[in-house]
């Protein structure tokens, strides 16, 4: 909870230094609530750490050029469940289950208003990373690769402070099948896959710019 105060005081402090943004080339932003998943997540075995790190840079008034690094790292514990397919029960017991997703994801951003490094945008990227899992009964390894389209909105506050806010929808495939695909699961930007289709709600992002 204190760390979700900071982040709102930090935000509100920084909405009342707004003016017209100097000429900034760079931006080098992150979203704060990944790395508070521990937060929403952590519960006895269960322990997630998620983050992401972008750079963006000002080709032109309407282009920009993107890059996005981002990780997940963690154990959770899968709870058993029973499945009856024509009164006949299946029993999947608990099991603990170890995580490690790395993504890269570059990406074309296009402001139809030529406001530079602010104001409104349209990003199209390609996506690909690498997923590990580890439990009881196996370890394995798959390649990841996608693409998508994002719609958002970027503040550059006076002194630098910058502000995005965002959503986006993609396809991720995986590379052999991973078994739960069929599930949804998060990603490590905070993306959630359902069978193959990414849905990225609130893509909410602060950091710096010059």
């Amino acid at each position: 909870m204190k760390k979700i105060v900071i982040v709102v005081a930090v935000i509100f402090t920084a909405t009342h230094l707004y003016s017209q943004a100097a000429d900034r080339k760079i931006t080098i932003q992150s979203s704060p609530f990944l790395l508070f998943s521990d937060i929403f997540v952590s519960e006895g075995e269960n322990q997630i750490f998620t983050t992401d790190w972008e750079v963006q840079y000002k080709v032109n008034k309407g282009v920009n050029l993107s890059a996005t690094l981002s990780v997940l790292a963690g154990n959770r514990t899968i709870t058993n469940y029973n499945v009856d397919y024509e009164h006949y029960n299946y029993e999947y017991p608990t099991y603990d289950e170890t995580i490690v997703q790395i993504n890269l994801k570059p990406m074309l951003i296009h402001r139809p208003f030529e406001t530079g490094l602010k104001g409104f945008f349209l990003g199209f990227y390609p996506s690909i990373g690498f997923l590990y899992l580890r439990n009881d009964n196996d370890d394995s390894f798959h390649t990841e690769a996608g693409f998508g389209i994002n719609i958002g909105y970027k503040w550059v506050f006076r002194t630098g402070f910058t502000m995005q806010v965002g959503s986006g929808i993609g396809k991720t495939f995986s590379f052999p099948k991973r078994e739960s695909e069929e599930y949804a699961y998060l990603n490590s930007d905070g993306r959630i896959t359902i069978s193959h289709t990414d849905i990225h709600l609130l893509d909410f992002k602060i950091g710096y710019s010059f």
